[in-house]
């Protein structure tokens, strides 16, 4: 007989807690900005105006948001004193995340369709899907992450 999804959150065997996907999200952002730093090396984006800084800065960005997401800020004794921030100090992360990686997905969409600063990107090489894929996944790691933490610190009638 199947486990509902009821009995597997009460046994925490096989569910996915708010810190599992946190984890998962981290390491998505770690891998898109990894391959956004792969195409500004190898496929040599460094030397296109405009776009070359965007996919450096790309990289940057998801590196900082995966190692913030990993940071256990309900430690930092400021953010902990801070009423809702204390009670959900990832969250603004994960929303800062959700937010990047939409703005990243829209520019690929953008210079696929026409031009981005004057860019036009031609087809969906295996770089570029997987850049998608990546990014697509991360979304949903933080979306699931962040319903959860709302979730959890919102008051429930009894």
């Amino acid at each position: 007989m199947a486990a509902s999804s009821t009995d597997l959150t009460a046994t925490g065997r096989g569910a996915l807690t708010p810190s599992l996907l946190r984890s998962l999200a981290a390491l998505l952002l770690f891998a898109v900005g990894a391959v956004h730093l792969y195409e500004y090396f190898a496929d040599y984006y460094r030397v296109i105006p405009i776009i070359g800084p965007l996919f450096a800065a790309n990289f940057a960005s998801a590196l900082v948001l995966g190692l913030a997401m990993l940071a256990p800020l309900e430690s930092v004794p400021l953010v902990r004193s801070l009423p809702l921030l204390g009670r959900a100090p990832h969250a603004p992360v994960a929303l800062g995340g959700i937010v990047f990686l939409l703005g990243t997905i829209i520019g690929l969409i953008l210079s696929e369709q026409g031009t981005l600063f004057g860019f036009h990107e031609y087809g969906y090489r295996t770089t570029v899907r997987l850049a998608l894929a990546l990014e697509s996944a991360a979304v949903a790691a933080l979306a699931g992450y962040l319903a959860m933490d709302l979730n959890r610190i919102r008051p429930h009638p009894h």
